[in-house]
């Protein structure tokens, strides 16, 4: 089954491990992928990567999220709504991790930035699509982590946000039922990734999977949740 041609699917973290492999599947699957990341370079190299390997050319949204306002993801919005008219799927990947941290020696600044782009972004994200979503009954997709890991000692701000964006999703999933909005959340299995090395540096690959193994998880769900 594929529902995802042609199917306007926006897409943060797009040149993370998760986020590169998921951007490549889609656009293989011919699906019209808004690519989002806070590098254009990245960005731009990403685009030329997907069209060798034959996938459909998706378009590119520079965007740092620690930086980034209510008023930019409103722009946001009214660009997708101009030149596109419709969006079928928001995909959250974006992540910063800096590493495990006693809380004493946390620095607010690194705090605040990790709960800007793991949390306070996302949401304001979700605000401003959410009416081209309700128009399309669309599809949402947090991605989270395991709570039972994120909530030991060191996890700080990632685990505070993930915590944090989950407690979300669950209540955005019951405001959007009669909008036939779908809301989901994704826990990836163990990925080799660099966000996980911060955590695990000396972890071997033993009992990870690359980011194309988990991919498939995304592209299942979007199939279900997309002109069901």
């Amino acid at each position: 089954m594929n529902n995802l041609k042609n199917k306007t699917i926006f897409l943060t973290g797009a040149c993370g491990g998760l986020g590169s492999a998921l951007a490549l599947e889609l656009c293989q699957q011919q699906a019209d992928v808004i690519i989002s990341d806070k590098n254009p370079r990245s960005l731009n190299i990403m685009c030329d990567k997907i069209i060798e390997q034959g996938g459909k050319e998706p378009m590119a949204y520079p965007m740092d999220l620690v930086g980034a306002t209510p008023n930019d993801f409103y722009q946001l919005a009214l660009t997708i709504d101009k030149n596109i008219g419709s969006l079928d799927a928001l995909v959250h990947t974006a992540a910063e991790f800096s590493g495990l941290t006693e809380f004493t020696h946390y620095e607010a600044t690194r705090w605040l930035q990790e709960m800007q782009i793991n949390l306070n972004s996302p949401i304001f994200l979700t605000q401003s699509l959410l009416p081209l979503l309700k128009k399309s009954q669309g599809s949402i997709i947090f991605t989270t982590e395991n709570l039972d890991t994120v909530a030991k000692a060191y996890w700080g701000a990632y685990g505070t946000t993930k915590a944090g964006i989950n407690h979300f999703a669950s209540v955005l999933k019951e405001e959007m039922e009669d909008f036939k909005v779908s809301v989901n959340s994704l826990v990836p299995a163990p990925m080799k990734t660099q966000l996980r090395a911060k955590a695990w540096p000396a972890e071997t690959d033993k009992g990870l999977v690359q980011p194309e193994i988990v991919v498939k998880q995304y592209i299942e769900l979007l199939n279900m949740t997309i002109d069901r």
